[in-house]
C-alpha cells in the first residue's frame, strides 16, 4: 500500500477505492477500503451493473451490491485482503480516481 493511501485512512480517516479489472460483462466491481468509527478497518468488494456505470445513469443504493465484507484491527492487514479480492494494494486510490460509485 502506498503511504499516501495509508494516510489518507489513518490520518484522514478517508476511504479508498480500486476498480477491479473483470472480464464480468455483466457487473463493474470495486474494492472499497474505509475506517469505521470504532477503528477497524472495512474492507469490501461491491459491484454495480456494468450498464448503469458505462452509461453514466444515476443509480442508488439499491443498485450496489456487496459481495464480501471484512473488518480488520490494522491496516497492515488491508493488503491481504485486497488481494484476495482479486485487487493489487498499491492500486488503492481516492475514490473520484476510478469512478467509484458514491
Amino acid at each position: 500500500m502506498k503511504t499516501s493511501v495509508r494516510n489518507r485512512l489513518l490520518r484522514l480517516g478517508r476511504p479508498v477505492t480500486q476498480r477491479l479489472p473483470t472480464p464480468d460483462t455483466e457487473r463493474a466491481t470495486w474494492i472499497w477500503v474505509l475506517p469505521v468509527p470504532d477503528g477497524r478497518i472495512r474492507v469490501a468488494a461491491v459491484a454495480v451493473a456494468r450498464e448503469l456505470v458505462d452509461s453514466g445513469a444515476c443509480f442508488a443504493e439499491d443498485d450496489v451490491r456487496t459481495e464480501s465484507v471484512t473488518f480488520v484491527d490494522r491496516v497492515d492487514d488491508v493488503d491481504a485482503i485486497v488481494v484476495a479480492l482479486g485487487g493489487d494494494p498499491s492500486g488503492l486510490e481516492s475514490p473520484w480516481r476510478n469512478e467509484f460509485p458514491l
